[in-house]
């Protein structure tokens, strides 16, 4: 009686194993034939204004825009200088690379 207990329990534990990698398997097959998302359109930086509205700088394709987001509305605020926003991006970078501390601190910003 304990063995074919024994048994039951390891099928299932393999079976449930098997399940699992076939569904990893799967979701990653999926993703690499999914076209990827955030190519074309990408938000640089987020400023808080409120708990329900900020600002942004969007990367459109080639174009830098300024955007505000509410609750119940988005609105292009401005036309940005791709030079200068670019110049920014790159001293900002050069600032993280300096000290990793404050990348961390920017990653878990944005996440919020």
């Amino acid at each position: 009686m304990d063995l074919d207990m024994f048994f039951s329990l390891l099928q299932t534990a393999m079976s449930l194993a098997a399940v699992t990698a076939l569904a990893y398997l799967v979701l990653r097959g999926a993703k690499k034939l999914m076209p990827s998302s955030g190519n074309y359109v990408t938000i640089i930086e987020k400023t808080p204004l409120s708990n329900q509205s900020y600002l942004a700088v969007a990367k459109v394709g080639g174009a830098y825009h300024l955007i505000s987001v509410t609750q119940g509305e988005i609105k292009m605020l401005k036309d940005l200088d791709s030079d200068e926003v670019e110049k920014v991006i790159e001293e900002r970078n050069i600032k993280f690379e300096q000290n990793p501390l404050d990348k961390f601190m920017q990653m878990r910003k944005n996440r919020e």
